[in-house]
């Protein structure tokens, strides 16, 4: 449930990006979770985007964070040093599970919009 509810974020996210014009109609993961197959096929299938996992992409954002400080010290021209992974392989959504989980989406942004409250409130305490 807890993989699926990330997943549904990232959903809500593409459906602003793609509200405001911008067509997601693939990703890469990056991250420790891109380990995880598992997980991989959750969000494919959730975007109903291919998902590409990157030999090496659980330290991506370490590494992507060194390579921009590397860029900063340098002066290097970015083609140089911010290179492209090597794919190790790429999930295609599971019909099946994109229906699904299109019944559930639906059912967390309502389950969200109910609860919202509850998250202002609890912010608001936390000041």
């Amino acid at each position: 449930a807890v993989l699926e509810g990330v997943a549904y974020s990232f959903a809500d996210a593409k459906l602003a990006l793609e509200q405001a014009g911008t067509p997601l109609p693939q990703a890469g993961i990056i991250g420790g979770g891109s380990k995880s197959r598992f997980w991989t096929r959750i969000f494919a299938s959730v975007l109903n985007i291919p998902i590409t996992r990157y030999h090496g992409s659980d330290k991506g954002p370490a590494f992507g964070a060194a390579r921009l400080a590397r860029l900063a010290v340098t002066g290097e021209a970015p083609e140089d040093v911010c290179t492209a992974p090597a794919v190790l392989e790429t999930i295609v959504p599971e019909p099946r599970l994109v229906e699904l989980y299109q019944r559930r989406i639906q059912a967390f942004r309502s389950l969200y919009q109910s609860l919202k409250p509850e998250f202002a409130r609890a912010a608001q305490d936390r000041i």
